[in-house]
């Protein structure tokens, strides 16, 4: 069904409906009307000084692992192919050093003003959400922007809402607020078909709808902009003719628990400066979230229409991580994609609780383990196979981390299981290092495990300055965050291995609102029981003199999984809020 409040006198009779076709993803692609783009020496040359380092790090530390791994006189396949897995796991953890770094050289870049403006179309997707809080915030932007400006812009909530109740109650909301502001052009239509999920929502609307658009903002339903930060983008779009899309560094709203004041405070301290150093060395070849980005409507409908994957849920089918192919496919086309930090008031939110948090996790992990399928798609930039392997990385990372944990940490104590390893071939033995050299190995890991946070409190401090009274409060939040990091990263990991393996399994975790309530004892008892029972085992060991130090810290915070777990759920304020939300920026 359609529901239009207030239409625009011009947008009453609309153009051709505009064709978005499957691209073939076994041929290469170029739109013809794509104006191209100026190639950036300065950005290539940081481009390569930020992915070869890390691998010139990881290198010498593979060396020096095969050295070590040599001590006894012979180099095992099993012991040469543990380094050659350390090494790569590595690069991504040095690649985030590199990248937070650079980000302390970023500089917003001089805004132009353009010489026409854009008909925006400012697109809400729902799937269920609360109709009140969702459509208000939405409303609440559209009302900010100037209507006389040089830009022009109307809302479309885009419900996929399947529930005939709940989508009442977006009709009356939106009846409500477009009375209260009637000055405003909003539309409303609910799919009784939800084909393709979001992707499909979004291609649905600009088969019918974006013909009468020059581009589009796509929101989530937790999404919250700045009226001064969507003209900016606005602004960038219109002068610069080569762009297809503008993605935001979003920003984690505070909410109102621990786990979300946690998000919050890492997505502005260190988040912001990791963005920015990805934005300068990507350039024209970033990427996009799937929501606060401006996008060129044509550019998106002649370049990123997306087939369905041969083969069943969940290798197959509907592509559900689309951003990352959308933004790989409209740059294929000859489209620059940019990451713009200088639109700093964009703001998503975050599940109150672990389990929402971590239910979500599962689909975005089936989804990036598509992109797999995806690295030799002909055409693509280099940068947007990165960017894919990037993105099945941030879950497969995880498996290699257990296997690397497992595998150095076990061989290193005396007992039945170092027998077994010494004993077999096919598992790598731990070298007989010095204490003090383990040590050093230790703290070089976590060195650089800890770089990019502490990178992003010098450019947080630097940007924001810091007076002694506000001192003690953000030093206080920095070491809470890390500590709380260092405790949910055991659990963390195993709920991403069990994705992955669910996802390897042939399980489809499908498509669900999001949760975002607190959860029960018994739901926390049975969601965290297996990181649980892996941590009492593992203590187990430790008693019985199996287990080596260095697994120890791991195994307690696997065991206080459901402690953890209603600790971060807690409704209270510990973390420094730093940025108010919305504002004009």
């Amino acid at each position: 069904m359609t529901l239009t409040l207030r239409r625009h006198p011009a947008a009453e009779v609309e153009p051709p409906r505009l064709a978005m076709p499957d691209q073939d993803l076994r041929a290469p692609f170029h739109d013809p009307t794509a104006p191209g783009l100026c190639t950036d020496r300065l950005r290539l040359v940081l481009r390569g000084i930020v992915l070869m380092l890390p691998l010139v790090v990881t290198c010498g530390l593979g060396w020096l692992s095969l050295g070590w791994f040599a001590l006894d006189g012979q180099l095992t396949v099993a012991e040469g192919a543990l380094v050659v897995v350390t090494v790569f796991a590595f690069y991504w953890v040095v690649l985030s050093v590199a990248t937070a770094a650079l980000g302390l050289f970023w500089r917003p870049e001089p805004q132009a003003q353009p010489l026409h403006g854009l008909r925006v179309a400012i697109l809400l997707p729902m799937y269920g959400e609360d109709a009140a809080s969702t459509i208000g915030s939405a409303v609440t932007l559209l009302a900010a922007l100037p209507g006389k400006g040089r830009h022009r812009f109307a809302l479309h909530i885009l419900s996929d809402t399947r529930d005939a109740g709940r989508s009442l109650v977006e009709e009356a909301t939106v009846a409500a607020l477009c009375k209260a502001h009637p000055a405003l052009t909003v539309h409303y239509r609910r799919r009784t078909q939800n084909l393709d999920y979001k992707s499909g929502n979004i291609r649905d609307w600009v088969q019918g709808h974006g013909q009468s658009h020059d581009a589009m903002l796509v929101l989530d339903a937790d999404s919250i902009m700045g009226p001064g930060t969507v003209l900016r983008m606005a602004d960038a779009l219109a002068v610069e003719a080569g762009l297809g899309l503008i993605q935001t560094v979003p920003r984690v709203l505070p909410g109102a628990t621990l786990w979300q004041g946690m998000q919050s405070f890492a997505s502005e301290v260190y988040g912001t400066n990791i963005g920015r150093g990805f934005a300068m060395w990507t350039g024209a070849e970033g990427n996009f979230l799937g929501h606060n980005a401006l996008i060129r409507i044509r550019a998106f409908a002649a370049s990123a229409g997306l087939p369905h994957l041969t083969g069943a849920n969940p290798r197959g089918g509907v592509i559900l991580s689309h951003d990352f192919v959308e933004a790989a496919l409209l740059r294929r086309a000859g489209w620059g994609v940019r990451v713009m930090p200088e639109a700093e008031a964009s703001f998503e939110d975050t599940p109150e609780a672990l389990p929402g948090y971590l239910r979500r996790d599962r689909r975005w992990c089936q989804g990036n383990m598509q992109h797999l399928r995806l690295l030799a798609v002909p055409g693509l930039h280099p940068l947007s196979r990165f960017h894919l392997l990037q993105g099945a990385m941030a879950y497969l990372a995880s498996v290699w981390w257990l296997v690397l944990l497992v595998l150095w940490a076990l061989p290193g104590q005396g007992g039945a299981i170092a027998d077994i390893f010494a004993k077999n071939p096919f598992l790598p033995t731990w070298p007989a290092l010095p204490p003090v050299t383990q040590g050093a190995i230790a703290a070089f890991v976590g060195l650089m495990l800890l770089a990019p946070k502490l990178l992003g409190v010098l450019g947080h401090i630097r940007d924001n300055g810091m007076t002694w009274r506000q001192t003690p409060r953000f030093g206080a939040s920095v070491l809470v965050e890390a500590l709380l990091s260092a405790l949910l990263a055991p659990m963390l990991m195993v709920h991403q291995v069990r994705a992955v393996l669910w996802t390897l399994a042939g399980h489809d975790s499908g498509w669900m609102p999001h949760q975002t309530s607190r959860s029960d004892l018994v739901t926390l008892l049975r969601f965290h029981a297996t990181e649980t029972l892996l941590g009492v085992a593992l203590l187990a060991l430790a008693m019985a003199g199996e287990l080596s130090p260095w697994l120890l810290p791991v195994a307690i915070s696997l065991g206080l999984s459901v402690p953890l777990g209603a600790l971060v759920q807690a409704r209270v304020s510990v973390f420094q809020h730093l940025r108010p939300v919305g504002g004009q920026t």
